[in-house]
């Protein structure tokens, strides 16, 4: 399945102009039959059978499962993750607090609360990079566009500060914050929900590795 970004914005408009009610219905019990199977393992029954319809009809609108997975993720990208969580992030990094410690829990937080409000989102979002080398191109252009620059002009006004250790570069520090930060939300919420890891405790803990490291 070949993606790219224009043919992407062209399914979103569709997406948000469903022709009737019962596409819409269908598209939105796709996402949560993607996010909770992926795609190989969502089959055309299941999607007919959770969204309502029978195969004859979700067919109608959708010629195959391909069709509908490229509908659903272009909602993920442009009305969920860009508009949504992108957007919030970057107005939280600009958002530069006197403390660097309380900056970065707060956005640790914030990235929490967002995603467990919609956690099937992010298993979606984790599948569709697995899945498709294209979908991952076009989010990481638009994770650098939105948030990586932003991220490494917030770490140099910290390192400016005295805050963050200069001697090291900024960009590298920020890679290392989005690994330690998803790391987090994929373990909470895909790869092992059944901890039950209280996030207050875990933040911090990100945040003491973060800025003090292991050592004693």
């Amino acid at each position: 399945m070949k993606l790219k970004e224009q043919g992407m914005l062209a399914e979103f408009r569709r997406y948000q102009n469903p022709q009737t009610a019962k596409e819409a219905q269908i598209v939105k019990a796709a996402e949560r039959v993607f996010a909770e199977l992926g795609y190989d393992g969502a089959t055309t029954a299941e999607l007919a059978r959770r969204g309502g319809v029978t195969e004859r009809t979700l067919f109608k609108y959708f010629p195959g499962k391909a069709h509908l997975y490229k509908r659903v993720l272009s909602g993920l990208l442009f009305a969920a993750i860009i508009p949504g969580h992108m957007a919030d992030l970057r107005s939280r990094l600009l958002d530069l607090k006197p403390d660097f410690r309380e900056w970065y829990a707060a956005i640790l937080m914030a990235r929490y609360q967002a995603v467990a409000a919609e956690p099937f989102r992010l298993r979606l979002l984790w599948g569709a990079l697995l899945f498709s080398p294209d979908f991952s191109v076009i989010f990481g252009k638009l994770w650098r566009e939105n948030l990586y620059e932003t991220s490494v002009k917030a770490i140099c006004h910290f390192q400016a500060k005295g805050q963050v250790r200069a001697d090291l570069d900024a960009s590298a520090i920020v890679r290392a914050s989005f690994s330690l930060g998803g790391g987090f939300l994929l373990t909470q919420f895909v790869f092992a929900p059944e901890l039950n890891l209280n996030p207050e405790v875990e933040i911090q803990t990100i945040v003491e590795l973060f800025t003090r490291g292991v050592k004693m």
